[in-house]
């Protein structure tokens, strides 16, 4: 009774294979639709990883619309780099934040200091080095 049970387990799971194996819709083949370009990379135009934001939804619309010019501005100056480098020259292209109308100035003006102690850095590097900058002091 128990080989029985234990071989028709064992062909299930072997029939099963090759349907795990196959690749579904859109999973990958010549004609899959995999050109390259997905949500949010309609003709090969990197979009933010959310999406656009609407301003008339945010608490302050003026500094919403003011913040997404500066960043298309930096987008449309850092367009021709990638990878590391595009994050790079959006980091030190982008303006600094203005430190008067924070909630929290003392910590805002921290937090610029520590930004710009670390420009010349990418990646893990660069987060070490706000990290080390930004840690309380013992």
């Amino acid at each position: 009774m128990k080989s029985s049970l234990m071989i028709a387990s064992l062909v299930a799971a072997l029939c099963s294979l090759p349907a795990i194996a196959q690749p579904g819709p859109g999973m990958g083949g010549q004609d899959s639709g995999m050109s390259g370009t997905g949500p949010g990379m309609q003709g090969g135009a990197r979009q933010g990883r959310r999406g656009p934001v609407d301003c008339s939804k945010t608490r302050n619309p003026e500094q919403c619309k003011a913040r997404q010019e500066k960043r298309q501005k930096t987008r449309e100056f850092c367009k021709d780099k990638m990878g590391p480098a595009h994050k790079q020259c959006m980091q030190q292209n982008m303006p600094p934040v203005d430190c008067a109308k924070a909630p929290n100035q003392e910590r805002c003006a921290t937090h610029q200091q520590a930004r710009e102690a670390c420009k010349d850095k990418v990646g893990p590097e660069h987060r070490q080095c706000l990290r080390d900058k930004l840690a309380p002091k013992k």
